[in-house]
């Protein structure tokens, strides 16, 4: 962070705009009673004003008050930040997921384009405009806006990537969502409202064509997501479940990466009933077991038949959850579609804080995994982490706060 500090703060090239063409050439506009001027000076109201007349308004909503956009001026940083995400848990293929404490961090300062990229994927992730980022902030934008184009050029981009990419943690939804609500900031939008995180879910769950990962990307925790089939911002919805106090969650990461979309392609257009009864019985079965902290259940609700079979098939899937719930593992699953195997242990009220039962456990778990990947050839690395409460954040601040 040292280093990308001094990064941030010695880059003269993306400051090489003079202050007088920063100024005759604003990111945002100032609003007045709801209007606010373009460049060729016509008044336009935004999409969410016109809106409002065909349904409720929040007391929380900036349109009330003719606040639609905020500034992104020289010497000011928009920072945003997402957790990673492991989606499905087993039986909740494409419904559930919940957020994990690595979290990928975007931020946004006036200057000339560029995007700088540090940690996971900064050797293979794009660094011009095919970036998905960019893209996502420009639809963000355009939710508020549809008549109006950022103009990118005049932003610089910074991310600290802590996912790694093509592992199953949910970092093409960190990226899709830090840009979408990077561009919904710039309009002007407060990403802590609940109106504007219901705007940013279904702008997520459209791209990605289902919420199992975007939902906890957005409201952290434990998230069980449906599409209702209504038209509009009441299409997704999405639902906390509680996480018990100690929870931990292991992460085998292998070196390999794995594409969604083609371990996706592999996977039966239709299921038997049999199968469909399996996975039904114990996502029912899990949600139980964390409303009611009953986890030893848990070693039986993680089990799929549905897509963990065919996506754990390239590597030693079995072998790393027997490993984990061998040493008291609650229970051990693929993480999205994969490679990352997730063994939950804790939770039982042991402070993570305040003694080392709850770590001794989660490093047993690790260390078993390790071994059962050493012995069928799988390299990899074991991270323990917590889930995480909390979701996606977004803040301005200072260009000169250290991050």
């Amino acid at each position: 962070r040292r280093h990308t500090t001094a990064r941030l703060g010695h880059d003269t090239t993306a400051m090489s705009i003079s202050t007088a063409a920063l100024l005759a050439k604003p990111l945002v506009f100032s609003t007045c009673g709801g209007k606010r001027s373009s460049v060729s000076g016509r008044g336009r109201r935004g999409s969410l004003i016109r809106a409002a007349s065909k349904g409720p308004q929040w007391s929380t909503d900036k349109t009330l008050y003719g606040e639609e956009k905020i500034d992104l001026k020289l010497g000011e940083r928009l920072h945003v930040s997402v957790p990673a995400t492991s989606a499905n848990m087993g039986p909740g293929f494409d419904s559930f997921g919940f957020a994990v404490d690595l979290k990928n961090e975007l931020v946004l300062e006036r200057g000339a384009f560029q995007i700088e990229i540090f940690g996971e994927g900064e050797l293979s992730l794009p660094k011009d405009e095919t970036n998905a980022i960019i893209g996502a902030v420009r639809d963000g934008y355009a939710a508020i806006f549809p008549n109006e184009a950022l103009p990118m050029e005049d932003i610089k981009f910074t991310c600290i990537n802590r996912i790694p990419p093509a592992r199953g943690l949910g970092s093409s939804s960190a990226a899709l969502v830090a840009g979408l609500s990077a561009g919904l900031a710039l309009a002007g939008q407060d990403l802590s409202a609940p109106q504007t995180k219901q705007l940013l879910l279904q702008l997520a769950a459209d791209a990605e064509g289902h919420p199992d990962n975007v939902a906890p990307a957005i409201y952290g925790g434990f998230q069980v997501s449906i599409n209702t089939g209504l038209p509009g911002v009441r299409k997704w919805v999405t639902q906390a479940i509680k996480l018990p106090k100690g929870m931990q969650a292991v992460l085998f990461i292998p070196e390999f990466e794995s594409l969604t979309s083609e371990t996706r392609a592999a996977l039966p257009k239709t299921i038997p009933v049999a199968d469909a009864v399996f996975n039904i019985s114990r996502a029912a079965m899990l949600i139980n077991s964390f409303a009611t902290d009953n986890f030893e259940a848990l070693r039986y609700a993680c089990q799929d038949v549905i897509h963990q079979p065919i996506r754990g098939a390239a590597f030693p899937l079995k072998e790393l959850i027997d490993a984990a719930l061998s040493k008291g593992a609650h229970g051990a699953f693929l993480s999205g579609a994969g490679p990352t195997v997730l063994a939950l242990t804790g939770g039982h009220g042991s402070d993570v804080n305040g003694d080392t039962m709850a770590t001794f456990l989660a490093v047993e778990v690790a260390d078993a995994m390790l071994a059962a990947a050493e012995q069928n050839d799988c390299a990899g690395r074991a991270v323990i982490s917590q889930p995480s409460a909390t979701g996606v954040a977004c803040h301005k601040e200072d260009a000169n706060t250290e991050w």
